[in-house]
């Protein structure tokens, strides 16, 4: 891939179902960077479609994607895998 300058870069942010990540629980879309998501972050689910299903997110793991539309713009995509677990502070 040839790298073309002052492409515009999109962002997308993937959150998935707990344990399954065929199942995307919520995604959203940005002109600018999402905040680093880290393995071991926690995720309110409230946000997200799980709000009535579960009490909180752990972070299990985070893959990023990137490519690019050709003449057009660039992607950055961060999928964010979780599992359920209890509150974790109080």
């Amino acid at each position: 891939m040839t790298k073309q300058k002052n492409l515009p870069t999109s962002y997308t942010l993937e959150v998935y179902e707990p344990n399954d990540d065929s199942c995307v629980a919520a995604a959203y879309d940005s002109d600018t960077p999402f905040v680093a998501i880290a393995v071991g972050d926690y995720i309110n689910p409230k946000s997200l479609n799980l709000a009535n299903k579960v009490d909180m997110l752990k972070v299990t793991s985070v893959e990023h994607m990137l490519w690019q539309i050709n003449g057009s713009h660039q992607v950055h995509k961060v999928c964010v895998r979780t599992q359920v677990v209890d509150t974790p502070l109080p």
